[in-house]
């Protein structure tokens, strides 16, 4: 595996289980303001990976 593969699939993997631990979160335990700040963030963080994978998929349309 070439050393950019590699850092492509390690940055996969962090995505992932960021994503999973995110799913995972309690929200039960938290307070309207948590899951506030909780939402915005979320909100701020899949805004922009559907940039990235807009971006992805017109690539793969463009070959």
């Amino acid at each position: 595996m070439r050393h950019g593969d590699q850092r492509y699939s390690e940055q996969l993997t962090a995505l992932e289980e960021a994503v999973a631990g995110v799913r995972g979160l309690d929200l039960a335990a938290a307070t309207e303001g948590e899951v506030a700040e909780l939402l915005r963030r979320v909100e701020s963080a899949a805004r922009g990976l559907s940039g990235m994978i807009a971006r992805a998929a017109d690539r793969l349309r463009r070959q």
